[in-house]
């Protein structure tokens, strides 16, 4: 009797722009596939489906590599596509959500070919403490920002009372910071906000969590807000200038190393 167990070697993940994820999905379409299948996921919807191929054959049980792979895919907070055959598994956490859920016979890359090419209106806000960045984009295309600074004090390891008086200086600076963004977001955002698809932040994420505590006005949108931080180190404009090309980078996981006797 042969032995159909899997075995999973490794799961390699990567990140990807916009340009060579294309690539890729030209090539993924050229290739000739086995009981091929694309699965689209929603945001937190990934379930182990049990399609059809060809309407007529029962694909039968979940291999155990998408099994092990369900949890990094469910948590992605964009959804997620998969592209599953006999000799060859992927998947690809796209830049912005998936919106509907599918599974379709063999390769089809034509959703996600759709979600690439829509010019989403963007909201940016990048910030640390210091320094932030707020832009609206449409597609690649910069309409309107403004980037500055205010002064916070950093860290202080002395004890007693003076170290209490420092972090309450602290702590009032980086509130007049975050009511400064906040004004700059209500000024920059409220033009195109019918219009704004999704709201990405970037920048130091416990920061960010402390400003969204403080800016009402974000709060009334967190609905568009995605759930991903982008890692900016400076928000400064050239920061803001190049941000569209992070903001489009999706993840590829691939599995490998997994034999079938």
């Amino acid at each position: 009797m042969k032995n159909t167990d899997h075995v999973l070697e490794a799961v390699r993940e990567r990140s990807t722009n916009r340009a060579n994820l294309t690539r890729l999905l030209n090539d993924l379409e050229t290739r000739d596939v086995v009981n091929g299948m694309t699965v689209y996921a929603r945001p937190g919807h990934f379930n182990i489906p049990t399609p059809t191929y060809g309407h007529t054959t029962p694909r039968g049980s979940a291999p155990e590599a998408l099994v092990r792979i369900a949890p990094r895919l469910e948590s992605s907070v964009t959804g997620s596509v998969v592209f599953w055959s006999e000799g060859s598994r992927l998947a690809i956490l796209p830049p912005f959500p998936v919106e509907h859920e599918q599974v379709l016979d063999g390769w089809d890359a034509s959703p996600l070919r759709t979600l690439l090419s829509r010019e989403y209106m963007l909201g940016v806000v990048l910030l640390r403490l210091g320094r932030f960045a707020v832009g609206v984009f449409q597609g690649d295309v910069m309409l309107s920002s403004k980037t500055d600074t205010r002064y916070v004090k950093g860290r202080h390891s002395a004890g007693g009372q003076s170290q209490k008086r420092f972090e309450r200086i602290r702590e009032k600076q980086a509130q007049e910071l975050f009511d400064k963004t906040c004004t700059v977001v209500r000024e920059k955002f409220t033009p195109y906000e019918d219009r704004l698809d999704y709201i990405i932040l970037g920048g130091e994420r416990f920061t960010l969590q402390g400003f969204l505590k403080r800016c009402d006005y974000l709060n009334r949108l967190s609905p568009r807000i995605l759930g991903r931080t982008l890692n900016i180190r400076e928000p400064k404009h050239v920061a803001l200038e190049g941000v569209i090309e992070t903001v489009w980078e999706s993840r590829v996981l691939t599995v490998e190393g997994y034999d079938q006797c």
